[in-house]
């Protein structure tokens, strides 16, 4: 069966590729990274994860390795490939390149249309705007961010980003931000100034077509004001010293 779908994949390569998907192209690709299973999901898996074909050849080979359908074979196998990319056309370009609030509300609106689960997306971006790695998550709760906040502290260390954008769906009612959301943002907000990241963007998207930003809505700055990593410890640091005083 992956024969006949195989040579019907190369037949359309020869005659016609630019009709050809970019996972198409991919899957093709991998055909000889996997030489007997079905490599479209992986494929999948993989534009997913970095955006585009420049996405997944411009990662590193750990980047590629944390994709769970991606051992290490394949994943120096790409990163090969990326590499006489870079050498051939002299340039490279990434995933996308957002340089405005409209720019991120299409790129994003594009990724969650038609999504039928609870997804969660963390956009790495360079100081440029430039997207270098997508983290997408799936959730079975509605209306509800649940993610473990050590994926953040995980994107951030594999990425090494300058800046990071938050974006994630309501399947039903409106956009606007449940508490759990404003506490999910706020412990984002503290992991990033740990490490030194911009936060600049939660989007929150629902099904009607509405879409929340708490940049537009001024909340962001708000929780980057009360929510920094020296703050809190400036904060806990004098409420130490009240009370050690307190009790001279």
């Amino acid at each position: 069966m992956h024969e006949g779908h195989r040579a019907r994949m190369r037949e359309k390569l020869e005659n016609d590729a630019s009709s050809l998907f970019d996972h198409e192209l991919l899957e093709i690709l991998l055909f000889y990274a996997y030489p007997r299973i079905n490599t479209n999901g992986i494929a999948h898996d993989l534009i997913n994860a970095f955006g585009s074909l420049s996405g997944v050849f411009n990662a590193s080979a750990e980047e590629l390795k944390h994709i769970k359908s991606v051992g290490a074979n394949t994943a120096v196998f790409l990163k090969c490939m990326g590499e006489i990319n870079r050498r051939i056309n002299g340039t490279f370009n990434g995933v996308a390149l957002l340089k405005s609030y409209e720019d991120f509300k299409k790129f994003t609106a594009l990724r969650m249309k038609g999504r039928v689960e609870e997804n969660l997306e963390i956009y790495c971006l360079e100081k440029n705007g430039k997207v270098k790695r997508i983290f997408s998550y799936t959730s079975n709760e509605v209306n509800k961010v649940v993610i473990d906040t050590q994926k953040i502290t995980k994107a951030i260390a594999l990425s090494e980003p300058y800046g990071l954008i938050i974006a994630h769906n309501h399947l039903t009612g409106s956009a606007e931000p449940s508490d759990n959301d404003d506490r999910f943002t706020a412990e984002a907000q503290v992991i990033c100034s740990m490490n030194n990241v911009n936060l600049y963007d939660h989007c929150i998207f629902a099904a009607d077509g509405s879409v929340y930003s708490y940049f537009c809505s001024g909340k962001i700055d708000m929780i980057k004001k009360n929510y920094s990593f020296n703050k809190l410890v400036d904060n806990q640091f004098r409420k130490d010293t009240t009370e050690n005083n307190f009790k001279k």
